[in-house]
């Protein structure tokens, strides 16, 4: 059978998507895609007719926007094999889930969804992956992370680690070490010394990155919010929303534009406080605590006089 995945690839739930689909698959493909580029990824393969190439097309961690959702929709072809599976609130507020090949879920009874999560149950639902110990807390453990519940229920520095080593090996390095480790079905899922060395490193790398970021925070008003405003790269976003946390600073969100990757991270530093309407203030999406919005050129100078005006 042959698949292709549209999938995140900005962090450890986008990545479990493509690791998923390479263990239940013999000829599985992944294309990677930042959290607004799925559209034109899509068209890219309507316009070579290779999408219909494929026996099943999934998204994971994504979301499908019109008019590409109602042109899949209206595909005889292709409607019957494509299934996207999505965890974003923004999505849902949005009825981006009106066809049955959508799949949007926020939370269950074990807590709130990832995007590989409800993939994986898709695929253990249909006998499409052989089930094993080591899957399945790899799966919890992307779960717990990218929910943030690694943090603020179980105090799971193993989760943590998981995304350092991602960090640390890049995308298609962790997907092929993952596959590798996960083919072996072993009982528990851990890390061999490399791996451990290189999480070690990983974290210490962080630490000082995190110190050099926040030395350079600007704060300002943003739509009647105390915000700190740090041009970062995208990979530290997590970590530096947690950082300030922990120091205690006194601003209400931080907003952090990543110019590599064309997109505004924006996270909650005040307990409770919601990013999610900020974001699609400025044309994004995302969850109540961690969202982001798409820099694009027409808008690029507006958005950073927004942000900019009135800093301390």
């Amino acid at each position: 059978m042959k698949v292709l995945i549209f999938t995140h690839k900005s962090d450890i739930d986008g990545m479990g998507g493509a690791v998923l689909a390479k263990l239940s698959f013999k000829d599985a493909h992944y294309v990677l895609c930042e959290t607004f580029e799925l559209q034109n990824e899509i068209q890219k393969f309507y316009d070579n007719g290779k999408i219909y190439d494929y026996d099943f097309v999934y998204v994971t961690d994504l979301w499908l926007e019109e008019p590409m959702l109602s042109k899949v929709a209206n595909d005889e072809k292709l409607k019957g094999k494509f299934l996207l599976f999505d965890h974003h609130k923004s999505a849902l507020r949005e009825n981006l889930d009106k066809y049955d090949f959508i799949n949007i879920k926020i939370d269950d009874e074990n807590g709130k969804c990832c995007g590989t999560q409800l993939f994986y149950n898709y695929l253990k639902e249909n006998g499409l992956i052989n089930e094993s110990n080591d899957i399945t807390e790899f799966v919890e453990l992307t779960r717990r992370y990218d929910t943030w519940e690694w943090k603020n229920i179980y105090n799971d520095e193993k989760s943590h680690a998981l995304t350092l080593l991602f960090e640390a090996v890049g995308k298609d390095g962790y997907i092929k070490l993952m596959v590798d480790k996960l083919c072996l079905q072993n009982k528990v899922f851990s890390f061999n010394e490399l791996e451990e060395m290189l999480i070690s490193n990983k974290k210490e790398q962080v630490g000082s990155k995190l110190e050099e970021y926040y030395k350079k925070m600007l704060v300002t008003e943003v739509l009647g919010h105390k915000a700190g405003i740090i041009f970062i790269d995208y990979e530290y976003r997590n970590d530096l929303a947690e950082y300030l946390k922990n120091k205690n600073v006194d601003i209400d969100l931080v907003i952090m534009p990543a110019l590599d990757y064309g997109t505004i991270s924006y996270r909650g530093v005040k307990e409770d406080f919601k990013v999610r309407e900020i974001a699609e203030y400025f044309g994004g999406r995302g969850h109540d605590y961690a969202a982001s919005s798409p820099i694009l050129d027409e808008t690029k100078e507006s958005i950073l006089k927004l942000l900019l005006k009135g800093r301390d």
